[in-house]
C-alpha cells in the first residue's frame, strides 16, 4: 500500500509552489529490511523497518551499489551532531524516497552520483548542511525539504544538470550565515523550480561561480538573518535565467547580480527588499526584463560599478524608498529602455558618474524629488521619448555633466523646472515639449557650448526658457504660449543664437552646422 509523505503546502498568486505531497509507490516483495546501520553492496530494494539510531556509525547508511532504492516508509534516521546520515559514492540510479534525517553533521551526501533521486526526504536538524550534492549529474530532488540546518539547506558542489522541483528549504544558517539552496564550484545547467526558501540566515538562493542554471517560479522570502541577506545572489555566475520567481521581504537586496554576466531576470515579483530590489555590480550584458519591483528600502534596480552593455527593459518600478532606476559609480553603455518608474522617495530615474548610457521610452512619475537626473560626471548620455510628469521638483536634470542629448521627451506638470540644465558643457536639447510646469519650461544655468531646438513649452509658471549666465547657446525653431513670466528670457549671458523659422540660419543644413560647431555634436534637425 502506497505511503504518503505530506511535508508542506505553500500557495501563491502564481500558483501552488512549494513541496507539496510524496508518495512511495508500492515496495517489492524481495525488498531487504534494514534495522541498523550499515553498507549497501548490492542492487536492490531496502526498507528501514523501524526508526534508526546511528549515534556511533559514521556514516549511518552508505551507498556503494548501483541501482538501489531505500524507502524511508515515513521512518527517522536520526545522528549524535557528527558524521553523515547516508553517504553515497560514486554509483548511478540510487532513489532515496519517505525518510527523515536529522541530527548528524550532514544529512545526506551524494559524490559523484549519476541519476539519483531524493523523493520526500525531510533533512532537518543537522549541525552542518541538509544535504549535499557534490559532482554528482542528473539527480532529481522533488518533494523534499531541508529545514534548520546550522549551515545551508541544499548544497550543489560542482554539480551539473540536477533538478530540485517542488521542494522547501527554509530556516537553515547559523551564527556564520547559511543558505536555503548554495550553488558553487562550476555548479552548472542545474534547475530550480516551483520551491521555497524562506527566513534562511543568509540568501535564499546563491549561486557562487554557478552558470547555466534556471531559477523558475520559486518564492523566495523572508531571508533575513545576516544584513547581507538576498533573496537570490549571483556572484561570479553567467548564463543563468531567473524568471517568475517571486522575491520578496528580504533583509538586503531581492535579486543580486555580482560581477556576473549575461544573465537574465526576467517576469519576476520582487517586493518589500529592504536594500535594492534589484542590484547589479561590475555586471556585463545582462538583461533585466518584465520585472515588477515594489517598496525597495533603497533603490529599485541600480547598476553600479563597472555594470555595462546591461539592457534594463518593461520594468514596472514604484514606490522604492530612495531612487527607482539607479546608475553610478562607472555604469556605462547600458540601455533603460520602456520602463515605468511611480512614486520614488527621491528622483525616478538616476545617472550619477554613468557614461554613454540610453534612457529611453519610459514613464517617469510622481517622483518625491526630480524624475530623471543626469549628475556628476554623467557623460555623453541620451534621454529620448520618454514620458516625465507630476515629480516633486524638476521633470528632468542634468548637473555637472557633459555631451549629454534630451530628444523627443514630454515633460509636464512637474513641481520645479520641466528641464533644469546647470553646470553643464555640450547638451543638446531637441524636440521636446515641456508644458505645465510649476516654474520655468527649461531653465539653463551656467551652460556652455549647447542648444535647445524645436521644442514646445506652454503653459509653465514662470519662462518658456530661461538662459541665466549662459555662453554658446543655439536656441532655434522653438515655440512657446502664455508662459508666466514670457516665452524667453535671457539673463547676463553672452553668445546666445536666437533663430526663428524666419531667419535665413533655420535652413536645415545650415543650422545644423551651427549647432555642430557651437556644440561639437551632431543633431538632425
Amino acid at each position: 500500500m502506497a505511503t504518503l509523505l505530506v511535508v508542506a503546502a505553500v500557495v501563491f498568486s502564481a500558483g501552488a509552489v512549494g513541496v507539496t505531497t510524496a508518495e512511495t509507490p508500492d515496495v517489492a516483495r524481495d525488498a531487504v529490511e534494514l534495522s541498523a546501520c550499515t553498507s549497501i553492496s548490492a542492487a536492490g530494494t531496502y526498507v528501514l523497518g523501524d526508526d534508526l539510531s546511528a549515534a556511533e556509525s559514521d556514516p549511518c547508511l552508505r551507498v556503494t551499489a548501483d541501482d538501489v532504492r531505500i524507502v524511508g516508509d515515513d521512518r527517522t534516521l536520526s545522528g549524535d551532531g557528527d558524521g553523515v546520515g547516508i553517504v553515497a559514492d560514486g554509483v548511478a540510479n540510487l532513489t532515496i524516497e519517505n525518510l527523515s534525517v536529522t541530527e548528524f553533521e550532514t544529512g545526506i551526501e551524494f559524490r559523484g552520483v549519476n541519476d539519483g533521486t531524493l523523493r520526500g526526504v525531510a533533512a532537518t536538524d543537522n549541525s552542518n548542511d541538509g544535504i549535499v550534492l557534490r559532482s554528482t549529474r542528473g539527480v532529481l530532488v522533488v518533494s523534499t525539504r531541508a529545514d534548520e540546518n546550522v549551515d545551508d539547506g541544499l548544497v550543489l558542489d560542482n554539480a551539473d544538470e540536477n533538478r530540485i522541483v517542488n521542494s522547501a528549504f527554509r530556516r537553515n544558517g547559523g551564527d556564520n550565515g547559511g543558505d536555503g539552496i548554495l550553488l558553487r564550484n562550476d555548479s552548472n545547467d542545474n534547475v530550480i523550480r516551483f520551491s521555497v526558501t524562506d527566513e534562511n540566515v543568509d540568501d535564499g538562493i546563491d549561486l557562487d561561480n554557478a552558470s547555466g542554471n534556471l531559477l523558475e517560479s520559486n518564492l523566495i522570502r523572508s531571508n533575513v538573518g545576516l544584513e547581507n541577506a538576498d533573496g537570490i545572489e549571483l556572484r561570479d555566475s553567467d548564463d543563468n535565467i531567473i524568471r517568475r520567481n517571486t522575491v520578496r521581504d528580504n533583509l538586503d537586496d531581492g535579486i543580486d547580480v555580482a560581477r556576473s554576466n549575461d544573465n537574465v531576470v526576467a517576469r519576476n515579483t520582487v517586493t518589500g527588499n529592504q536594500n535594492d530590489g534589484i542590484p547589479l555590480g561590475a555586471a556585463k550584458n545582462n538583461r533585466v526584463v518584465d520585472n515588477v519591483v515594489h517598496d525597495s528600502g533603497s533603490d529599485g534596480i541600480l547598476l553600479r560599478g563597472e555594470a555595462s552593455n546591461n539592457l534594463v527593459r518593461r520594468n514596472t518600478v514604484t514606490e522604492s524608498a530612495r531612487d527607482g532606476i539607479l546608475l553610478r559609480l562607472g555604469a556605462r553603455d547600458n540601455r533603460i529602455v520602456r520602463n515605468t518608474v511611480a512614486d520614488s522617495g527621491r528622483d525616478g530615474i538616476v545617472l550619477r558618474n554613468a557614461t554613454a548610457n540610453v534612457v529611453q521610452g519610459s514613464v517617469v512619475r510622481d517622483s518625491g524629488d526630480d524624475g530623471i537626473e543626469i549628475d556628476y560626471g554623467g557623460d555623453r548620455n541620451v534621454v529620448q521619448r520618454n514620458e516625465v510628469f507630476d515629480n516633486g521638483a524638476e521633470g528632468v536634470r542634468f548637473h555637472r555633466s557633459a555631451e549629454t542629448r534630451l530628444l523627443d521627451n514630454r515633460v509636464w506638470a512637474n513641481g520645479a523646472d520641466g528641464i533644469n540644465v546647470t553646470d553643464v558643457r555640450g547638451a543638446v536639447l531637441a524636440r521636446n515639449v515641456v508644458n505645465g510646469n510649476a516654474d520655468n519650461g527649461v531653465e539653463l544655468t551656467r551652460v556652455r557650448a549647447s542648444a535647445i531646438l524645436e521644442s514646445t513649452t506652454r503653459e509653465n509658471g514662470a519662462n518658456g526658457i530661461r538662459l541665466d549666465n549662459v555662453r554658446r547657446v543655439v536656441v532655434a525653431l522653438t515655440e512657446g504660449d502664455d508662459n508666466g513670466d514670457g516665452d524667453v528670457a535671457v539673463v547676463e549671458s553672452s553668445n546666445v543664437w536666437t533663430i526663428d523659422r524666419s531667419d535665413p540660419r533655420s535652413n536645415p543644413a545650415v543650422l545644423e552646422a551651427l549647432i555642430r560647431r557651437v556644440t561639437g555634436l551632431d543633431v538632425q534637425v
